[in-house]
């Protein structure tokens, strides 16, 4: 098994927007939430454990349907 890196794409806090960026959902009570990209760090991440897992696929399946799309 890989060891993980401290990046947004493997925190609890962090939502999907595209392949690309997600925000950050740390502070609830900052409306909008702050954009980050997968490979942003900061000091509240907490590992997310299995979802890292469920993202790289939804973002390799959208990859997927976007070459698939320009051809």
């Amino acid at each position: 098994m890989q060891k993980k890196t401290k990046a947004c794409l493997s925190c609890k806090y962090f939502r999907l927007d595209d392949i690309h960026s997600g925000v950050c959902r740390v502070e609830k009570s900052i409306t909008p939430y702050p954009m980050k990209l997968h490979a942003d760090l900061c000091d509240l991440w907490k590992d997310c454990g299995q979802q890292f897992y469920i993202r790289t696929g939804w973002i390799k399946s959208r990859l997927a349907a976007e070459e698939e799309g320009g051809k």
